[in-house]
């Protein structure tokens, strides 16, 4: 089991990649989600050097909150961007031959019934992305297998993300089936308000609703895991113009990435600008 594997996933496709904004979006939803979140780059049209500097551009934005950043497919972009995982389709490179390309790095297989997840659990996959569950936009053709595409794939006991037609609404039926959690592309990323999107999945998935903490003196829901510097990257403040109480004690520029938030804690932060 991969301790640290996120809750909820948001999976890119061509039309979203192509979006001069997705940086930023993701980056949005990181802010709320934290650890909890992972964002798969998948797309067909990038290649090479532009894939790869999307990636580095991802993980610079989700690495302040833990985010992680799962590139698709392409196990030599995943090495070279420092992704989190790599995940597969149902033809790509076969587990071990992935990590010869990217060692050490968890790896996913894309997979529709029970056949798939055997083969897949035989190659030696960390987890499974399980689907359709339910009928989706992103694959009109597909027919949705409903839970039991999840049920079958989680009974060999690997981890299992559901994909396919989910919402807050209607994950908790993958969840019953056996999901360690969920991934979605219009659910995420076509959201009037992304990150509250976000909020909505993570109120219904395991061990992932968000803290409160007190910002100045104003209540603020934060992702579990969730550091000091991460909540200035939040508020887009720079480390360097700021001074940081937590819990009535000033925290030092060089200790914040490894100061992380609990509930009920209460931060002050003292702007300061130079002058001449």
């Amino acid at each position: 089991m991969i301790a640290r594997l996120p809750r909820l996933h948001a999976v890119t496709d061509d039309r979203i990649v192509g979006d001069a904004g997705v940086v930023e979006r993701a980056a949005a939803m990181a802010a709320v989600g934290g650890p909890h979140l992972g964002v798969h780059l998948r797309s067909r049209s990038l290649e090479g050097a532009a894939l790869l500097a999307l990636a580095r551009r991802l993980r610079e934005a989700l690495e302040p909150h833990g985010s992680w950043l799962v590139v698709n497919d392409r196990a030599d972009v995943a090495r070279a961007a420092g992704a989190a995982a790599l995940a597969l389709g149902r033809t790509g490179l076969v587990a071990r031959d992935a990590r010869r390309v990217a060692p050490g790095l968890p790896v996913a297989r894309a997979v529709h019934d029970a056949a798939e997840a055997r083969a897949a659990e035989a190659e030696g996959t960390d987890f499974l992305v399980a689907g359709p569950v339910f009928a989706t936009a992103s694959h009109p053709g597909a027919a949705a297998a409903g839970p039991r595409v999840v049920e079958e794939a989680a009974s060999g006991g690997l981890q299992v993300v559901a994909i396919g037609g989910l919402t807050p609404r209607n994950a908790e039926a993958a969840l019953r089936a056996g999901a360690w959690g969920v991934a979605a592309i219009r659910a995420l990323w076509d959201a009037a308000d992304p990150p509250d999107a976000v909020r909505a999945f993570l109120a219904v998935l395991p061990d992932a609703a968000p803290l409160v903490v007190t910002v100045n003196g104003e209540s603020r829901a934060v992702a579990e895991g969730t550091t000091l510097r991460g909540l200035l990257a939040q508020l887009d403040l720079d480390p360097r113009a700021v001074v940081v109480e937590h819990n009535r004690r000033i925290v030092r520029r060089d200790g914040l990435a490894g100061a992380a938030l609990t509930a009920g804690d209460v931060v002050e932060l003292v702007h300061f600008v130079g002058g001449g």
